[in-house]
């Protein structure tokens, strides 16, 4: 617990140290490449990156050594006329013959080579925007983090004013319930002025424990995003992280996600049509078979030189028939992605019509509240004048006090309002 209270404070600006390592908002931005929640991301890019190279590489011919060797538990016999073999036989003799042996054997290269695969095309092609997508996704999850580390840079700033401000409250309502203590004891105060002191005393403390667990919250939460053993300082502050920010957009992601899939539903309709095309492939051996009905594969008597080249023409003929409802589908699909690019775009621009309609509002809007701060801090302090002077009681400050916390409270959250709209939308 002191460990961890001794880290928050740190944090906070508390540090004494000469040497703290400070915090800004653009060194977390510039962490976003080391986050562990992005390492599956940019792992998932490399596995579609090597893919493609995979695909690239079916392009040339397949060569490998081949080799087996068998033995025929039962060799076949097969009947063949005897005059094939004796011109002298009778008409109609039959003579059984083996064609085999009971060992026999085979070693050498063999290659294979395809020439032209209509589908080569349609996977690279396929593999291809898949690694597109992965980049896509890579960069969206980089943005979604920076939103993400941002909101819990800024949570840490107003968990720690308003935690700085609790502390002074309640050290002044400690300072103010010693006062009643001493009236009350002199006889110059009532027991009611005093018994309603010592419960705002609780109150503020309940009020700086409180602050005190959202301010740890906040600090657990930036640790999703930053090793917090290094920080001892936060350096910007509410208005700097906005002014940092000034004319941020997100980036449309979303939209490039869409845009690569209406490409694959083209390739995938290409890829059908190209099937009704031919195939061409090139095999060839170069080795030896063996047969024998002893085992010995040293002998080289028994070895018979054994090389073919083979190519071969694939014609599909039911691709013709069968590929309509396919290749209606992949048009349906390619409509469907164009349908939802063209909402996508129309609601973006509404979108950003709004997003700068909402920043101009908030602005006004934490303007105004900043005055209502200013007058409410007026006002406190004249409240706590009187009552040090003994010319009003203890609930009138503390309305004052009241509404002053309520005015800070209005524009911390208007302040994390904001950034929220610009990062966010």
């Amino acid at each position: 617990m002191k460990k961890s209270i001794f880290t928050i404070l740190l944090i906070i600006g508390y540090s004494i140290s000469g040497n703290a390592q400070s915090l800004s908002l653009m060194d977390l931005w510039n962490y976003a490449g080391q986050g562990r929640s992005l390492k599956e991301k940019k792992l998932n890019k490399e596995v579609q990156e090597e893919q493609l190279n995979v695909r690239r590489s079916e392009r040339f011919p397949v060569i490998y050594g081949d080799a087996n060797l068998q033995r025929n538990l039962i060799i076949p016999t097969t009947p063949v006329p005897a005059i094939a073999f004796d011109p002298n036989a009778e008409e109609g003799a039959i003579l059984p013959l083996k064609f085999s042996t009971k060992w026999n054997s085979k070693a050498g290269l063999q290659l294979e080579w395809d020439l032209f695969n209509p589908n080569r095309k349609t996977q690279q092609q396929e593999d291809q925007i898949a690694l597109e997508k992965a980049k896509v996704e890579e960069s969206l999850a980089e943005q979604d983090w920076r939103t993400n580390a941002t909101l819990a840079y800024a949570s840490i700033v107003l968990a720690t004013a308003q935690y700085q401000f609790a502390l002074k409250d309640s050290a002044l309502f400690e300072e103010i319930n010693a006062i009643n203590k001493e009236r009350f004891l002199a006889g110059r105060g009532s027991s009611e002025e005093y018994s309603f002191s010592q419960q705002e005393v609780q109150r503020k403390r309940i009020l700086m424990h409180e602050s005190w667990s959202i301010l740890q919250e906040a600090n657990l939460e930036l640790g999703r995003y930053y090793p917090l053993d290094s920080i001892t300082v936060l350096s910007n502050n509410m208005e700097e992280i906005i002014m940092e920010l000034e004319g941020y957009e997100k980036k449309g992601y979303d939209q490039k996600l869409i845009e690569l899939d209406q490409q694959l539903s083209i390739i995938q309709l290409n890829g059908i049509k190209r099937q009704a095309l031919p195939s061409l492939s090139f095999n060839a051996y170069y080795g030896a078979q063996y047969f024998s009905n002893s085992l010995n594969l040293v002998d080289k008597s028994n070895w018979y030189g054994y090389s073919y080249a083979n190519l071969g023409l694939r014609i599909p003929i039911s691709a013709y028939f069968s590929n309509s409802s396919a290749i209606r589908k992949a048009q349906l699909s390619e409509k469907v992605f164009l349908q939802q690019l063209e909402d996508l775009q129309l609601n973006d621009g509404i979108d950003q019509k709004q997003k700068q309609g909402k920043i101009i509002f908030s602005k006004q809007k934490i303007e105004a509240l900043e005055k209502i701060k200013n007058l409410a801090l007026q006002n406190k302090e004249e409240k706590l004048a009187a009552y040090q002077s003994g010319r009003i009681l203890l609930i009138d400050f503390n309305k004052a006090s009241s509404d002053y916390l309520k005015s800070c409270q209005d524009i911390w959250q208007a302040k994390y309002d904001l950034l929220k709209i610009i990062l966010e939308q």
